[in-house]
């Protein structure tokens, strides 16, 4: 007896077919997977024949050879318990081939025949639906994960039995779909701006490197608030939309991070790895080729306190994903593509001992200094759009009760200044300011002729290099943007310099 049963796999957060072809003919009993299977996959024998015998069918005492097609791509997870189960008892199911053709099935089983919840539903479901199959069988573990996918007839499934019972048309299940409603989903931030006393200029560039997704590196003495407005960056960010959650859902549903409660990520990423951390575990990797740490932080903000103490070879990865918004990760028969169009933040002291440049006495000797700055390359701070110096606050300032700028007021500009830019760009395959090219930058950065003439001073006098000085133009859009202003002009571009000034104070001396 010959089934073909369909399911998914997974290469990175890409899904492919896979046909489950099972055959069962006379001979000494056996029971093989072939077809480039994991330890995983080749350990789904014992899962599935204690599943069937548990769940009181009978294991065919025959030869069982099990395909998994197409044989030269490598199988992971355990994605296939079930596929390979329903192919050995097709001859418990009425369901003619045209069927169960229409169908996808996915899931992992226990010894006793119940399904268990699997990472990475979320992508498997997305890559059945634009394949043009009618329907998914998945654990009903994984429902919330999935069920807000349209177009497509997701079926939980508790144990084998309820599966087979349903393919009979013995048991009923609800099928509903759930739309994502975006007026229902509030971000619950603990955070606020409100609660930052002074540093207007800090706040201030805060807003635009949110507003334009800009790179920002903050940098001053210890306790004088960077990991604090950090962690408020994403408070003003624009509410995250439904493109935006299935793009960042995707990510999380193959790391298993996804929110049990809500099944999706509801609330833009902020991700903050400690310095000793691996390349691995930032750019992704590893046998599995698993998303790190700024894939996770699609569409959110990936801030590195006490970027100085990260290991330079750890930083200089990052070059790459932070220009081209997305990492490749390689291996000898296939490549895995993260998107990662993330904000990144980055908080620095001026010194090992953190007072260089402050009130305070800086303990460190010159060529301690200097070492300090050299663990961040000039291509590497070429990323960054902003530099800005974050000073202690006086005593009066935290005593005062003058009412800070809320978060919500701040995410409104900022929303505003969004929506223009989604018009503008309307026909591009892009969102924000920081993802221009120089060909869309000549469309869209009009300069009249007092402002070229500013801005070809400031390129001689600052030595800026072709990076930088493109940055510059996108910044000042973004302020443009923020005042709603059709044109950039002098100010516009006079304001996007300042935040370059903690730069050549600090790296050029």
């Amino acid at each position: 007896m010959l089934s073909i049963i369909n399911s998914n796999n997974l290469i990175g957060i890409e899904s492919f077919l896979v046909k489950v072809e099972t055959d069962i003919t006379r001979g000494m009993p056996a029971f093989n997977v072939v077809g480039l299977p994991s330890t995983e996959v080749k350990e789904a024998r014992e899962r599935v024949k204690s599943a069937i015998i548990n769940a009181g069918y009978d294991f065919p005492k025959s030869r069982i050879v099990v395909n998994l097609s197409p044989a030269d791509m490598k199988k992971e997870g355990s994605f296939l318990d079930l596929p390979i189960c329903i192919g050995i008892l097709r001859k418990y199911i009425n369901k003619n081939d045209d069927y169960l053709n229409e169908c996808v099935f996915v899931g992992e089983l226990s010894l006793d025949g119940h399904l268990r919840r699997v990472k990475g539903i979320l992508p498997l479901v997305i890559g059945a639906k634009n394949k043009k199959f009618k329907r998914i069988f998945i654990p009903y573990d994984n429902l919330k994960e999935s069920n807000f996918i349209d177009g497509i007839e997701v079926i939980p499934i508790k144990n084998l039995n309820e599966c087979v019972n349903y393919l009979n048309g013995n048991h009923h299940i609800s099928l509903d779909y759930s739309d994502l409603k975006m007026n229902d989903m509030k971000s619950d931030y603990e955070e606020d701006f409100q609660d930052v006393k002074g540093n207007y200029f800090v706040k201030r560039a805060a807003e635009i490197a949110a507003a334009g997704n800009h790179n920002l590196m903050m940098i001053g003495p210890p306790g004088s608030g960077k990991t604090m407005i950090a962690k408020r960056i994403r408070t003003i960010l624009p509410k995250i939309n439904k493109e935006e959650i299935i793009e960042v859902s995707k990510i999380y549903s193959i790391a298993g991070m996804i929110d049990d409660k809500y099944g999706i990520v509801k609330e833009r990423p902020f991700r903050s790895p400690h310095h000793s951390t691996t390349i691995q575990s930032l750019v992704g990797g590893g046998c599995n080729c698993r998303p790190g740490e700024i894939a996770l932080s699609h569409r959110g903000v990936l801030f590195l306190d006490e970027i100085a103490e990260f290991d330079k070879r750890i930083l200089e990865s990052l070059r790459q994903p932070m220009e081209d918004k997305y990492i490749n990760i390689s291996r000898v028969k296939y490549s895995v593509k993260y998107p990662c169009n993330t904000l990144v933040v980055a908080a620095m002291n001026p010194c090992p001992c953190g007072f260089y440049m402050s009130d305070k006495e800086c303990r460190c000797m010159p060529y301690e200094i200097l070492r300090y700055k050299n663990k961040l390359s000039g291509p590497l701070l070429d990323r960054f759009d902003m530099f800005v110096e974050v000073n202690q606050v006086s005593c009066e300032e935290l005593n005062s009760n003058s009412n800070e700028e809320k978060s919500e007021d701040i995410r409104k500009r900022v929303e505003v200044a969004r929506e223009i830019q989604n018009m503008r760009f309307e026909n591009e395959n892009i969102s924000t300011n920081n993802e221009m090219t120089s060909k869309m930058i000549d469309k869209y950065c009009n300069l009249d002729d007092k402002t070229k003439e500013i801005t070809k001073k400031i390129f001689i006098k600052y030595q800026l290099s072709n990076r930088s000085y493109i940055k510059l133009i996108k910044m000042a859009r973004t302020i443009a943007d923020l005042e709603c202003e059709d044109n950039i002009n002098s100010s516009h571009v006079l304001e996007a310099l300042s935040f370059r000034k903690a730069y050549d104070t600090y790296f050029k001396k």
